[in-house]
């Protein structure tokens, strides 16, 4: 597994991370194919691959993905893990005040006393996020939370959040970010490159889209995952899927592990997959030995 910094921190993560938004959650029936056991086993072997990154957040599953992390994180040693969450932006959970309240709700969750990266989950268009900031920089100092994040952020909402902190930088920014969507190449990744701060890039996988188990006129079953998909994605370019499964035949890959390698092939990109079974695990991670050029393209 490759390791890099976490922004401008001393915080190390793998480049591939643990992905956990369907831990405990029902959405699209997904609660019932992996249970708490299942969840437990996949958390603790990513941890015994070299897998130290691990995001959650308290929306997904109402708090119970937090609470599968904390059981399988019992017993382990702390520091062999960096845990991160996010606070959802109810206008309401952004007062500085509520803002600490959910970050205590979200350390009992996941049974510690230490978040080495919070995060902001969404900005809120009509609340300002300064006084929450201002509240959580001083999480930091308290030594309570490791570094501060922010997700689906632009760079003006990047720029203006970075500007109410005054003693800590923010750490990363959590985009969705694939081969299927890359609108985020035009401005977004290029500016927390150039100003060190790690772009973590969920959905790297598209949905399952870039798994090769999907083509035109095969997608899937779930009719709740075809319009999330339909939403999403509009009118999905399955040339670049094809592409994708051709290059990844030619080097020896699955067409999942390339779409990862891909993902992560810049310094300062990191990538969180998510993962129901411990296969899907293991494929996952062997994506993090796959070298790739910066530039390389499909």
């Amino acid at each position: 597994m490759k390791y890099e910094r976490l922004g401008r921190t001393n915080i190390k993560v793998s480049k591939i991370g643990l992905g956990t938004w369907q831990f405990g959650s029902s959405y699209w029936g997904w609660g019932k194919e992996l249970d708490e056991d299942g969840a437990i086993k996949i958390i603790r072997r990513a941890i015994e691959l070299g897998i130290n990154f691990i995001d959650t957040a308290e929306m997904y599953g109402n708090g119970r993905s937090e609470e599968i992390i904390g059981k399988a994180l019992k017993g382990l040693d702390r520091d062999e893990v960096v845990l991160a969450t996010k606070v959802f932006p109810y206008p309401w959970r952004l007062t500085p005040h509520q803002v600490v309240k959910a970050l205590r709700g979200s350390m009992r969750r996941l049974g510690v006393s230490r978040i080495d990266l919070y995060q902001i989950h969404w900005p809120s268009p009509i609340f300002p996020l300064k006084g929450a900031l201002k509240a959580l920089e001083g999480e930091v100092e308290e030594g309570r939370i490791g570094s501060i994040g922010v997700s689906n952020f632009s760079v003006k909402q990047l720029e203006r959040a970075r500007s109410y902190l005054s003693k800590v930088d923010i750490a990363s920014n959590q985009i969705e970010y694939n081969l299927l969507k890359r609108g985020a190449e035009m401005d977004v990744i290029p500016y927390c490159l150039r100003e060190g701060l790690s772009v973590i890039a969920y959905s790297p996988l598209a949905q399952g889209l870039l798994t090769g188990k999907y083509g035109p006129g095969r997608g899937p079953s779930n009719l709740k995952r075809r319009i999330f998909l339909a939403l999403s994605y509009g009118k999905i370019d399955w040339d670049v899927v094809e592409r994708l499964k051709e290059r990844a035949e030619e080097m020896g890959l699955t067409p999942a592990q390339l779409a990862i390698a891909w993902v992560i092939r810049k310094e300062g990109v990191l990538a969180i997959p998510g993962a129901k079974s411990l296969e899907q695990l293991e494929s996952n991670f062997s994506a993090s030995k796959v070298n790739l050029d910066p530039s390389m393209e499909i």
